[in-house]
């Protein structure tokens, strides 16, 4: 399901849950903007203004907006104004005070503000709420106040917030740093002023902020923050922490332990109005990046935010489109639908229920797939499995290979439809229609071995070449990769799942992941076929080669008017009635044209089956290499073939000394290349194998003479063959 669109496209994701106050007749629209630290850029003297984008600020806090102009025709530049603010506030427009960014205001007063903009005769607008911290309660891991009960049965609920929150990595991290248990080494842990701006909840030291309670401005104003580290050992910039120390963690009053964590409004905003009003409207909510990038696109050391911002998941129209609005298939198409589909043990029931006009186009975010509340898998993962382990079409996933953060990827990354239900239904009317084939996107059938249409032969089912994998698809998806240009620089999880070189300067190379078993590969065609795939004479790289196979595939399928082979996402109304007219045998080889080039991987998650199912459907028959008992060979040799003259196959056999590239091949008496039946590299001894008489394209060749030549190393022998028939 890859789409691809611009960094930008997911800056102005912001505040999802806010329905935006615009003319409905404007096709201009406004959104206040999350800013994570790398967006910023600041220099080294510049405040910490990074925000997450939610409509819930704080009090002095500065909040940025953006207006949207994309396809509304309007020219120039946005005229801002502050069209509401409540009593007591004394902004009268927005700045640029801090001298690098505009259209952003600093709310003065506790209420709500309404920011607009006007270009080319069209105006809308965005609303934010400003609000006071509150904290957790009377520790860090005490819970939000109404949302602390027993954890229930439906994950989804909001109440079961708190239990897995209190003892998750966010919750404990700042105390964890503060008390030595973070990084470092045996008996010490490592911990600096940088870490905790990202480790507690809410760090703005501006004068403009102090009255929003935030934990950087009280640390400010007791000094602690030039106070914590004193008696501490350095080590570079860091301060080396005895683990178990707690002397600075009990130094915080009750009210600044209520803070230290990164807690509820830290990700929600400033909540003391939605606290005591109980209004929904006064307090944040959303599944977008910006939330999470507030600490994990910041320095070098932590930009997976950078990352994810280049994938398709992050800035993809999945969302956007038709499907986005389709309760079953908002469960791949947004990331709200996904969220739902996971916290209600995978099930759709009453999907449409939660989602209105404004609120089901979200994109997949971070949040989709990992839980910020806390959970038991590793990486806070929501699912390390996929439903019933098993794909559309019944194949129950082997147990050793249901392991892996993969496994969650795999909940979106299969077929939607069973390859039998779709070749042997009977009304053209039947799944086909505008989507005949595997869905886009089925690596999880393509990995396991199986959906493909395999014309009844069972064994070779759940053959694989990357099933084993640690971490399935994460294992190459998610290398570790540089979070900078320098030499030796942190690694970081890969979050654009893509095999690119961006900010891969020359120590990252999209295939590390392959040189781990297959050597220094450079170039993912430097991992050798087997075998001479597409039969062209030559051994290629395993996609080079899948790619001929596939070529040579659709080359006699039927073709759309683009010249594409109809099915897929493509087909009329008349390419179903061809599709069902020719037959299983036609349809079966169409659904495995989509499934091989869908996967998109061109033979790379699974060449074994990659190149079953297009051998079959090319209807070529895979020549296997019998290895004969007796004694090793001295010589290189070809016998004459048996039987001869044969009808309709016949045997030849040849004699290795050694470790040897052999190419076999056979002719007409024109010199014409009939069949390519070897292109491989064989160990010493005895060898025989078997032509059918049929030629490259797998159909039976005429009645005549035809010569057969064997290559191997500087040895080369040709005979003669007869077929009658």
């Amino acid at each position: 399901m890859p789409r691809f669109c611009t960094v930008l496209g997911v800056l102005l994701i912001a505040a999802l849950l806010i329905a935006p106050i615009f003319d409905a007749s404007a096709a201009i629209k406004v959104r206040k903007t999350a800013r994570s630290w790398n967006e910023m850029a600041p220099p080294s003297s510049a405040p910490w203004n990074i925000q997450n984008g939610l409509r819930a600020v704080g009090v002095g806090s500065r909040s940025y907006f953006k207006a949207d102009t994309t396809g509304s025709g309007a020219v120039g530049t946005p005229a801002w104004t502050i069209t509401a603010k409540p009593a007591g506030s004394t902004l009268s427009a927005l700045d640029s005070a801090d001298g690098k960014w505009i259209n952003s205001i600093r709310p003065d007063a506790i209420g709500q503000y309404i920011v607009s903009a006007t270009v080319g005769g069209q105006t809308a607008a965005d609303t934010i709420f400003a609000s006071t911290y509150t904290g957790v309660g009377t520790d860090a891991t005490a819970g939000c106040f109404c949302h602390a009960s027993a954890m229930p049965s439906t994950p989804s609920t909001a109440s079961a917030i708190k239990t897995s929150w209190s003892t998750s990595i966010h919750a404990t991290m700042f105390k964890r740093g503060i008390t030595g248990y973070q990084e470092g080494g045996v008996g010490f842990g490592q911990y600096n002023a940088g870490c905790i701006k990202c480790h507690v909840t809410g760090w703005d030291t501006t004068a403009a902020a102090a009255a929003n309670g935030n934990f950087g401005r009280a640390a400010k104003a007791t000094g602690w923050d030039t106070t914590w580290y004193k008696g501490y050992k350095t080590y570079g910039s860091d301060y080396l922490i005895p683990t178990g120390d707690t002397t600075k963690w009990v130094t915080l009053s009750a009210g600044q332990m209520s803070l230290a964590t990164i807690g509820c409004e830290q990700c929600h905003g400033p909540a003391a109005d939605h606290k005591s009003s109980g209004d929904k409207m006064k307090i944040g909510r959303t599944i977008d990046p910006g939330v999470c990038n507030q600490c994990h696109d910041g320095s070098s050391r932590h930009n997976i935010g950078t990352f994810f911002k280049l994938s398709a998941h992050a800035i993809g129209d999945l969302a956007t489109t038709s499907e986005g609005g389709r309760a079953t298939c908002q469960p791949c198409h947004t990331g709200k639908g996904f969220i739902y589909y996971m916290d209600h043990n995978q099930d759709t029931t009453g999907i449409a229920a939660v989602w209105d006009n404004n609120s089901f186009i979200t994109p997949i975010t971070c949040v989709a797939c990992h839980d910020p509340h806390g959970s038991a898998n590793e990486k806070l993962l929501r699912v390390m499995n996929m439903k019933g382990d098993t794909l559309r079409n019944g194949y129950k996933i082997p147990a050793a290979y249901r392991t892996g953060a993969g496994m969650l990827c795999a909940n979106c990354h299969f077929s939607r439809s069973s390859v039998v239900a779709k070749v042997t239904s009977k009304s053209p009317l039947y799944g086909y229609g505008s989507h005949y084939g595997p869905h886009s996107n089925p690596q999880a059938d393509m990995l396991f071995g199986s959906n493909g249409w395999q014309f009844g032969d069972t064994t070779i089912t759940g053959i694989g070449t990357h099933m084993g994998l640690d971490g399935t698809c994460t294992a190459c998806h998610m290398q570790p990769r540089p979070n900078s240009l320098s030499k030796g620089a942190t690694s970081l999880a890969n979050h654009t799942f893509m095999f690119d070189t961006t900010y891969a300067g020359s120590y990252y190379k999209p295939t590390d992941a392959c040189s781990r078993c297959h050597g220094d590969v450079k170039d993912f065609n430097d991992v050798k076929a087997g075998y001479d795939y597409d039969r062209n004479g030559k051994i290629e790289g395993t996609q080079t080669e899948v790619a001929g196979m596939l070529a040579k595939l659709k080359a006699i399928l039927p073709k759309d008017t683009t010249g594409e082979v109809i099915g897929n996402a493509s087909a009329t109304h008349a390419d179903s009635v061809a599709i069902a007219a020719g037959g299983q045998a036609l349809m079966g080889k169409i659904w495995n044209y989509w499934l091989v080039k869908n996967d998109g991987s061109m033979g790379v998650h699974n060449t074994k089956y990659a190149v079953a199912l297009l051998y079959k459907s090319l209807g070529w028959t895979p020549l296997s290499v019998k290895d004969l008992s007796g004694v090793l060979p001295k010589d290189f040799a070809l016998d004459q073939n048996y039987p001869n003259p044969f009808n309709p196959s016949t045997t030849i056999r040849f004699a290795l000394p050694q470790e040897s590239l052999v190419k076999l091949t056979v002719y007409d008496m024109t010199g014409a290349v009939v069949k390519n039946l070897l292109n491989n590299s064989l160990g010493a001894g005895n060898k025989e194998v078997t032509w059918d008489g049929t030629n490259a394209n797998g159909a039976k060749v005429a009645t005549g003479m035809y010569i057969y030549r064997l290559e191997a190393g500087s040895f080369s022998s040709v005979k003669k063959m007869l077929l009658l028939k």
